[in-house]
C-alpha cells in the first residue's frame, strides 16, 4: 500500500459545466475539455503519490438525459481521449479499462474502448478504471442477473451466493475496494458511485470545481485521510 494509506482512489468530476459558464464560455463543452486535461494530470498525480488504483466517474447513467447535443459532443471528446490520450498512458504506465453498461454505446465507441483497452493491458503503474455510461445500482442489478442465469441453469445454488461471490459478479471483480473518494463541485454525496465498493471508503469534499483541482488539493485530501486513519487507530 502507498505511504499515503490510500490503495484505491475514486474521484467524481463534478463541476465542468458550472466552470464552463463562470468563466462565460458559450458552450459547455470548454468546461468538460478542460476537465479531460485535469483528469490526464490525476493520474500522474495518483502515480506520484504511490497510488495504485484510481477509479473516475466519466458519465453516468442520469447523464444520458442530458441534450442530445452535449451526450453527442460528450462521446467526440470520450473517442478523442481514447484515441489520442491512449498513447500519453501508455507511456506513463497506465492501464486503461472502462466499466459500466456499454451497450448503449455505439458498436464505433465500444471498438474505441476495446482498442485502447488491448493498447495498454501491459502497463500496470497505475490501473485506471473509468465508469462510463455507469451507475451503482444498475451494476447491482446487472451482477443479480448474472448470478440469476446461473441459478436458473442449475450450476449455482441460491445459499452458494456469497458477498465474494457477489463482488466477482460486479464491473469491478478482481479489484480492491475503495479507500477514499474525493468529490468535487460542493455537492456531498456519492450519487449512485459504486455504492457497493465504497461501503467502508472514506469521503473528502471540495466545493472546488473539477477543471481547477490539483495537485495540492491531492495531497491536501491525503493528509486528511492519513489524520482520519490515525485517530481511528489504523
Amino acid at each position: 500500500m502507498a505511504e499515503n494509506g490510500v490503495r484505491h482512489l475514486g474521484v467524481i468530476m463534478d463541476g465542468n459545466r458550472r466552470w464552463a459558464k463562470q468563466h462565460m464560455f458559450a458552450s459547455v463543452m470548454r468546461g468538460h475539455e478542460k476537465g479531460v486535461d485535469t483528469f490526464v494530470d490525476l493520474c500522474e498525480w495518483c502515480e506520484n503519490a504511490g497510488i495504485p488504483y484510481l477509479t473516475v466517474y466519466a458519465f453516468s447513467t442520469e447523464n444520458w438525459k442530458r441534450s442530445q447535443q452535449e451526450v453527442s459532443d460528450l462521446f467526440k471528446l470520450m473517442r478523442r481521449f481514447f484515441v489520442e490520450e491512449i498513447h500519453t498512458c501508455i507511456e506513463k504506465g497506465v492501464r486503461v479499462t472502462v466499466i459500466g453498461n456499454l451497450s448503449g454505446l455505439s458498436e464505433e465507441d465500444q471498438q474505441v474502448i476495446r482498442d485502447a483497452e488491448e493498447m495498454s493491458k501491459h502497463c500496470g503503474k497505475l490501473i485506471l478504471q473509468i465508469a462510463l455510461s455507469y451507475g451503482g445500482r444498475d451494476e447491482i442489478i446487472r451482477a443479480a442477473q448474472k448470478l440469476a442465469e446461473q441459478v436458473k441453469a442449475g450450476t449455482l445454488s441460491p445459499s452458494d451466493i456469497t458477498e465474494e461471490l457477489f463482488n466477482d459478479a460486479l464491473d469491478t471483480a478482481g479489484i480492491p475496494d475503495m479507500d477514499l473518494v474525493i468529490r468535487t463541485g460542493g455537492e456531498q454525496r456519492l450519487s449512485n458511485f459504486f455504492p457497493w465498493q465504497t461501503t467502508y471508503a472514506d469521503l473528502w469534499f471540495t466545493d472546488t470545481l473539477w477543471p481547477d483541482f490539483s495537485e495540492e488539493l491531492l495531497q491536501e485530501a491525503l493528509a486528511w485521510y492519513r489524520h482520519v486513519k490515525i485517530n481511528k487507530g489504523k
